[in-house]
This record gives C-alpha cells, sequence and structure tokens, in this order.
C-alpha cells in the first residue's frame, strides 16, 4: 500500500537503546557544560501538524546544573551523526536540571509539528540544552540523541517489503488456505478458527505494489460452495469471478501483491518462483497454492487440477 503522506497518518516509532550503544554529543561551538542523556528509550507520534514525545526520562550525569533543556524531533537526509542539518519538526521544553537529577517519564502532549519536504527521511530525537552561545537552534546545542532506524516515506510511496505467506491445512475439511497476513495467521494458530495446522509450506509475497508486482484479489467461498478462498493474480478474473460466480464475497482487491507469469509461456522473471494453483474439483471448492514442484505433482495424482499458464501451468510468481 503506497503511503501518499504520513502527515496525514498517525505514526508510532519507538526504540529500545542500550545505554552502551549510544554515544552523547556536544556540538564544536560551545564547550559541552553538562553530560545528558535520554534515558533508555525515547518515541513520537504524529498527525497532520501536531506531535507527541515522549521519553523514560532526562538524566543530569555531571555534578553542575544544566541550563534550560528541549526535546527535538528532527528529520535527516541519514541517521543523524552530530550535525544539525536537517529539519526541526517538533520541539518540547524542559526545565534546567540540578545536578545528578533524573526525571520520570515525559510526554510532551500534543505540540506543533512542522512536517518535512517529500522524501525519504531519517528521524531522531536530540535532547538540547540551551547556552545562548551559538546562535543556531535558537541557541541551544546538541547534547544528546538517539537515532529511530526505520526511514519515514513522505510523500513519497514506499517500498514493498516481503510478507512470508503461510500455508495451513484443515484436515476434517480437508482444505487449504494461506495466511499473508500476521492476524489471519494469529488467528489460526490460536484457534480462533479451529481445526487449522500449519503445514510447514511458506512462500514470499508483497505487501506494496511495485513496478513488477501487481493485486491478488481475494474472495470468500461461502459454505454452500465451500466455505473456502480463492486467490487470484489476474485482474481479469479478478473482475469476472463475481459475474460467473454471483454467489462469492469479494474480501480484499489486494490481500498482497504478486508477479505474474508470462501469458503464453508461464515463465517468471529471474527473481521470481512460480506458485502453482491447485484446484480439487470437487463441490466443496478449495484451491492449494504452492511454489512446491513435489507437492504439485502429488496434488495432481490425488485427482486435482492444475491452474495456470504455459506448459507447466504457473498461476503466479512469487518473491524469491
Amino acid at each position: 500500500m503506497n503511503r501518499i503522506s504520513r502527515t496525514r497518518t498517525a505514526n508510532m516509532t519507538m526504540i529500545l537503546a542500550a545505554l552502551a550503544a549510544i554515544v552523547a554529543a556536544g556540538t564544536p561551538t560551545a564547550a559541552q557544560a553538562t553530560s545528558m542523556r535520554l534515558v533508555n528509550y525515547v518515541a513520537y507520534t504524529y498527525l497532520d501538524y501536531s506531535a507527541d514525545l515522549s521519553t523514560e526520562g532526562v538524566e543530569n550525569l555531571d555534578e553542575t546544573q544544566s541550563g534550560p533543556l528541549r526535546m527535538e524531533l528532527w528529520a535527516f537526509a541519514a541517521p543523524y551523526a552530530g550535525a544539525t542539518s536537517g529539519s526541526r519538526l517538533a520541539t518540547y521544553s524542559l526545565a534546567a536540571m540540578a545536578a545528578g537529577a533524573r526525571t520520570g517519564a515525559i510526554d510532551s502532549g500534543q505540540v506543533p509539528y512542522v512536517p518535512p519536504a517529500a522524501g525519504i527521511w531519517y528521524f531522531s530525537m536530540l535532547l538540547t540544552e540551551y547556552t545562548g552561545v551559538d546562535t543556531d537552534n535558537d541557541g541551544y546545542v546538541v547534547r544528546y540523541w538517539i537515532n529511530f532506524q526505520t526511514p519515514e516515506y513522505i510523500g513519497v510511496p514506499r517500498p514493498p517489503n516481503k510478507v512470508a505467506a503461510i500455508e495451513f491445512y484443515h484436515a476434517g475439511f480437508d482444505h487449504y488456505f494461506i495466511a499473508a497476513s500476521a492476524q489471519d495467521a494469529f488467528d489460526l494458530d490460536s484457534g480462533v478458527h479451529p481445526g487449522w495446522a500449519r503445514t510447514g509450506y511458506v512462500f514470499n509475497v508483497w505487501d506494496a505494489p511495485s513496478s513488477t508486482n501487481g493485486a491478488v484479489c481475494r474472495y470468500y467461498i461461502p459454505p454452500a460452495y465451500g466455505d473456502s478462498h480463492f486467490f487470484s493474480a489476474s485482474a481479469y478474473e479478478c473482475a469476472i469471478a463475481l459475474v460467473k460466480f454471483p454467489f462469492l464475497i469479494k474480501e480484499s482487491d489486494a490481500a498482497f501483491y504478486l508477479g505474474s507469469p508470462d501469458n503464453d509461456t508461464g515463465a517468471c522473471a529471474g527473481n521470481e518462483v512460480a506458485v502453482y494453483r491447485l484446484w480439487n474439483g470437487r463441490a466443496d471448492s478449495n484451491h492449494r497454492y504452492t511454489t512446491s514442484t513435489t507437492v504439485k505433482a502429488m496434488m495432481i495424482a490425488n485427482g486435482y487440477i492444475a491452474e495456470g499458464y504455459g506448459p507447466d501451468q504457473v498461476d503466479m510468481c512469487a518473491a524469491q
């Protein structure tokens, strides 16, 4: 799914950071008057033009009182490494701290948020102290920071991620199902839908479109016709399904994303794996989707019908 603008959808990011893994940072324009740190974790959310900044606490490790402090959320073209050549997005002011003091958990509540320009950004939480020596950044200098490792895609499409499509089997129904979402897998594993068990077979799908993959629609086949599910990467099949079988229930136009084989040869791209679709041909209609040629041969030997393109009857193309 493309993210058109993260400023219009709430986003939560949290990082757990061991103290030994984070290095406090000063600036060349001012001597480090105090040694400060953000305690253990920082987090942020934003929605439209407001943000919420939080941390487990702030600690003054020095023997002198600090100046006024600020938590600052910044966006940088690369993970922050000591130079504030990015965009300041939100700030939250803190009082000066006595020597050796440590605060409890801090939550800014809603503070003004200025979205960065469209692009790919790495967010960082900076702890700054007012010295008045350097006029950059309102006279505040950086004392400590924590980087958020996952980039933010602002106004640009997020590249797709690989997701495991996990196969399940119901012995009572003699049916197969592929779960490509964490919720589906959890529901089947935990018995929300009883009787299902993992087969051990998995193949990779994408969670967003790209120039080389397309949407896989998902239809539910009601109990009178199979109590099952049907997936297709064919735009034609997805469009004609309800015309040919009006009893179907469309659950998603894009359950996940996969490539399509050549219609004549059945060939997938060099970085893809063939997915075979096998139909049981029974009144209780059910399909099995697999990348295993051994499974395909076994299912055909058991009376299943291969559905796909080319001499090898390839139905979809999975990510390697």
